[in-house]
C-alpha cells in the first residue's frame, strides 16, 4: 500500500507542477507536433511572438531547447525569451541557461518571439521543445515540441519550383476539388496556418483530383514531396 501511495503522490506532483500553456499573442494553441511555416526572413510578420502562462498553482521554470535543425544550421536565428536575445540557436542548447521561474497565473510577457533572420532558397526546419521544470530542478513531465519552418518557395517562385518537379497546378482557388498533373508519384500533405496537418494524399502520374469539399474556408498550405525526395509548396484558398 505504502508504494502505491508514494506512486500516486508522484504522480499528483507531476501532475500538478506540470500546467503550462503555450499560445501565440492572439490565444492560439500552439499544439504539440505543430509546424509553422513562414515564407520570409528577417520581418515582422516572420516573427511567432508567444507566450508561455503557468496556469497550475504552484511555481515552474520553463524553458526552450532546439531539438534539431535541417536546412540549415541556426546563424541568423532570432529568439528571445527569459530576458534575452539570442542571435543564433544551436542543437542542443536551453534558453535561457538559468531558472525562469514563472509562479501561478504568470507569463513571460508579451515582447518574446522566434524569428529566422538568414534569407535561403531552400527550406530550413528549426525544432524547439518548450519544457518544465519544477523549482528543484526536477522535470515535471509536460512539454510541448514543434517546427518553425521557413519556407521561401511559399512566394512567388512556387510554381516554377513545382513545375521543375513535374507537378502543374491546376487551381488554387478550390471550392471542391484540388486538381493538378504529375509526371511522377509522391505525397501531398495539407497543412492548416498553424501547422497542424488536415489531409494527406498519395498521388501517382497523370492528372488528380483531391476533393477538399469538408475543409471550412481559409487559406492552407499544400506541401508536395516526390519520389526523388524534392519538396515545394503552395498556398490554397478554400472558398
Amino acid at each position: 500500500m505504502k508504494k502505491v501511495l508514494i506512486i500516486l503522490f508522484v504522480f499528483a506532483q507531476v501532475y500538478t507542477y506540470g500546467q503550462f500553456s503555450f499560445t501565440d499573442l492572439s490565444g492560439n494553441t500552439i499544439a504539440d507536433g505543430s509546424t509553422l511555416t513562414y515564407e520570409t526572413a528577417n520581418s515582422e510578420s516572420a516573427k511567432l511572438k508567444f507566450l508561455v502562462t503557468n496556469v497550475g498553482t504552484n511555481p515552474i521554470d520553463v524553458r526552450i531547447k532546439c531539438t534539431g535543425i535541417t536546412g540549415g544550421n541556426g546563424v541568423g536565428f532570432q529568439l528571445c525569451y527569459g530576458g534575452l536575445c539570442h542571435d543564433n540557436v544551436v542543437t542542443g542548447v536551453d534558453y535561457p541557461d538559468y531558472q525562469f521561474i514563472l509562479n501561478a497565473g504568470e507569463n513571460n510577457g508579451n515582447f518574446d518571439y522566434f524569428v529566422n533572420n538568414f534569407v535561403s532558397s531552400t527550406p530550413i526546419n528549426f525544432q524547439f521543445q518548450v519544457y518544465s521544470l519544477d523549482t528543484t530542478g526536477f522535470p515535471t513531465g509536460q512539454a510541448v515540441s514543434f517546427t518553425y519552418r521557413y519556407d521561401s518557395t511559399l512566394g512567388l517562385n512556387s510554381f516554377e519550383n513545382l513545375t521543375s518537379m513535374g507537378i502543374n497546378i491546376e487551381n488554387t482557388n478550390v471550392k471542391s476539388d484540388f486538381k493538378f498533373n504529375s509526371t511522377q508519384s509522391g505525397n501531398l500533405s495539407i497543412f492548416n496556418l498553424n501547422g497542424q496537418l488536415i489531409k494527406e494524399y498519395k498521388f501517382s502520374e497523370g492528372s488528380q483530383n483531391l476533393g477538399l469539399s469538408e475543409l471550412s474556408s481559409a487559406i492552407y498550405v499544400a506541401n508536395f514531396s516526390t519520389t526523388e525526395g524534392k519538396t515545394s509548396s503552395v498556398k490554397l484558398i478554400k472558398n
